[in-house]
């Protein structure tokens, strides 16, 4: 399996220090509200975008739910917005490659052209304006066997928030193709998604979990960009955008778990906008899925019925029950933000004897 065995996060959006041990390929996050189970789910973005230096302000864009991320919304990424305390990531992967990740901001003389910049010998003026700042730096080490490979990305804006200069990582090709689902969705091109399952001849295999979320659907289509339904006893197809949120919900995931050439699948409260009779489905869906397409998927949710769903189908696929990590995120008085691993014999005893597990109380 491709992926992540662990992650360490410090000063990252409401995560001053937060260390994670022994990912599974399917990994679900449980914890209060703003207990930071979005803010893993993005750290893990951070650190399969490494080479692209508008991936934090992609990852603020999913939040502010604009495609166009203001360079300030990027003071939000640091924790209690200390930007004079760089943001740090690092983890090791399941082919024994280390990561570390730095984002940092700094300033950069920009000359009138905007084409020719000076680092003024690295030297940072002192200023309380946040403004003041006007550069990205992405620095980030990858550790093998064979040594240590160190790379820089980074990305400057003039006064008006105008990128000037985008510097990719040089020699540099990520291998994770990562999805990030957030909650409603936005920003998920399903029908780029769909378009290259259907030219994979993969059509099958999404409509056989269609048919499975509900018997009546026989076929599904792309015509002129928009993704059509075909239900038994209709006289026409149904465009998706005229069904439910939960069918919509569902083939999201499903297909972005279906597509062979994604990596990671990160996803944001995924029993939203789904009814409580889909979730054992999803999960099998899900498992299946990214065991077949040797994927990791990371997941966060708050819902009980959920997790009741989940046990109820890794009871009946014990096959599945070593594939799953569950992790309770908790800010405790005596050690501070801390992750607890319950593996399936947790959730089992948790369901069966009616034991909270989204929180724990230390």
């Amino acid at each position: 399996m491709n992926g992540f065995k662990n992650i360490e996060i410090k000063n990252f959006r409401g995560l001053d220090y937060l260390k994670i041990d022994d990912f599974s390929r399917v990994n679900v996050f449980l914890g209060q509200n703003n207990s930071g189970k979005s803010s893993v789910l993005e750290a893990i973005r951070l650190l399969t975008g490494l080479g692209n230096p508008s991936t934090p302000q992609n990852i603020n864009s999913l939040r502010t739910r604009n495609p166009f991320s203001a360079f300030k919304d990027v003071y939000y990424l640091f924790h209690n917005m200390d930007v004079k305390t760089p943001i740090e990531i690092a983890s090791e992967q399941f082919d024994d490659i280390a990561r570390k990740f730095r984002l940092s901001l700094s300033y950069v003389f920009d000359t009138q052209n905007a084409s020719q910049t000076s680092s003024m010998n690295g030297a940072m003026p002192v200023s309380e304006n946040k403004s003041f700042f006007n550069t990205l730096l992405m620095d980030f080490d990858l550790t093998s066997e064979k040594g240590t490979q160190s790379h820089q990305s980074s990305l400057t804006v003039n006064s008006e928030g105008i990128v000037t200069s985008r510097k990719l990582a040089e020699d540099y090709l990520e291998k994770n193709n990562t999805v990030y689902l957030t909650a409603d969705l936005w920003g998920f091109n399903l029908a780029i998604e769909l378009s290259e399952l259907f030219k994979r001849k993969q059509k099958k295999i999404i409509l056989e979990r269609l048919s499975y979320f509900d018997s009546r659907i026989t076929d599904i289509d792309i015509l002129q960009d928009d993704i059509y339904v075909d239900f038994d006893g209709l006289v026409e197809k149904l465009p998706l955008r005229m069904t439910g949120d939960g069918l919509r919900r569902y083939l999201n995931i499903v297909a972005a778990s279906a597509n062979p050439t994604t990596s990671i699948i990160l996803i944001d409260e995924i029993d939203n906008g789904l009814h409580y009779s889909v979730y054992k489905k999803l999960w099998e869906a899900i498992f299946v899925l990214a065991t077949t397409t040797n994927k990791q998927v990371f997941v966060t949710t708050h819902s009980k019925e959920n997790l009741s769903s989940l046990n109820e189908m890794l009871e009946e696929n014990p096959d599945y029950q070593k594939e799953l990590g569950l992790y309770t995120i908790e800010k405790t008085l005596k050690k501070g933000l801390q992750a607890y691993k319950l593996t399936h014999e947790g959730l089992r005893s948790a369901c069966n004897n009616d034991i909270e597990i989204r929180s724990v109380v230390l």
